[in-house]
């Protein structure tokens, strides 16, 4: 779909959970086999009431979602499953093994308030090793959007590929990075800062705009990097990994485990073709306390002040 200037404001102006709603909308006008069904989160996500018969909410059962998604994609339809991103993925790990997995099922799944946003809910509400699970899974794509243009393109994306897809939705109401329209299908990651080569960083998610932010206060202390919107997970971009392959330094930041996520997918491609030192920034191999998304991010480094730090120490 094309994005004129005023839907580009509009869409802007949504936050994270919103725009699945509007994503799945558009999409529904223009394909009648677009269908949802949502674990107890239609009106949070702002689908309910959007796709008329073609949304089906059944509360708090993940593992139902999936295999009702499988009869559906069977039956023709392009189905989407919505719930939040630690148990759409934890909670039905086996039939999404099974179902989507092993039976290669063009299921999409999106799983909201992944990462940190929920923390002050407790340690079962933060999604900090869906990535881990969900990259097991042989033929999973996973795609994780940096503002709410690239989550509404990767929606359009799922729908118009007819394989597994994860689409892993973090923080909230999302500051704007892309303010021009761009075809998704063209690039799986995009340069969204470049100052230099000193260092490379890939980041995904809402941790992007704190990745800009770190870029401009470390180019300040002479310190220019280069930051790369990596909306594909998996497969990984290796194509904008080898166009990096002569810089030194890669750094890599996420909302998630360092083990298993994109630094993980970055560093499986890297020690096999490159000769570069890689650095990941995320959460180190442990569960957290509850407490607000704002200090969470600060406890961990992910914010700007832990990323300008950290990435100033290596260098």
């Amino acid at each position: 779909m094309h994005y004129t200037e005023n839907n580009i404001r509009e869409i802007h102006n949504l936050d994270s959970r919103a725009a699945v709603g509007y994503s799945l909308e558009n999409l529904y006008k223009s394909n009648k086999k677009i269908i949802c069904v949502y674990a107890d989160v239609g009106s949070r996500f702002a689908v309910k009431g959007k796709l008329g018969d073609n949304e089906i909410e059944i509360g708090i059962a993940e593992q139902t979602l999936i295999p009702m998604l499988g009869g559906l994609y069977h039956e023709g339809y392009i189905p989407f499953g919505i719930a939040y991103a630690p148990f759409i993925t934890m909670r039905a790990a086996d039939q999404i093994r099974m179902t989507v997995g092993e039976m290669g099922l063009g299921i999409k799944l999106a799983g909201g308030s992944a990462g940190l946003v929920s923390g002050s809910l407790g340690a079962a509400s933060l999604a900090l090793d869906d990535l881990a699970m969900m990259r097991a899974i042989p033929n999973m794509t996973i795609v994780s959007p940096s503002d709410c243009l690239s989550e509404v393109k990767l929606f359009e994306y799922a729908a118009g590929h007819n394989e597994p897809v994860y689409i892993r939705l973090t923080g909230n109401k999302l500051d704007s990075i892309y303010n021009e329209d761009f075809d998704i299908n063209s690039s799986k990651s995009r340069v969204v800062y470049d100052s230099g080569t000193d260092a490379v960083v890939f980041s995904t998610g809402s941790e992007t705009l704190q990745v800009i932010k770190a870029a401009t206060v470390l180019a300040k202390k002479g310190i220019n990097i280069t930051v790369v919107d990596m909306l594909f997970i998996k497969p990984v971009d290796t194509g904008v990994l080898d166009r990096f392959a002569s810089v030194k330094n890669v750094f890599t930041v996420e909302e998630h485990n360092i083990i298993g996520g994109l630094g993980s997918s970055v560093s499986e491609y890297i020690s096999e073709n490159t000769n570069q030192r890689l650095y990941r920034i995320g959460i180190q191999d442990s569960y957290l306390y509850p407490d607000s998304y704002e200090n969470l991010l600060k406890e961990t480094g992910l914010d700007v002040d832990g990323i300008v730090s950290y990435i100033s120490k290596k260098l």
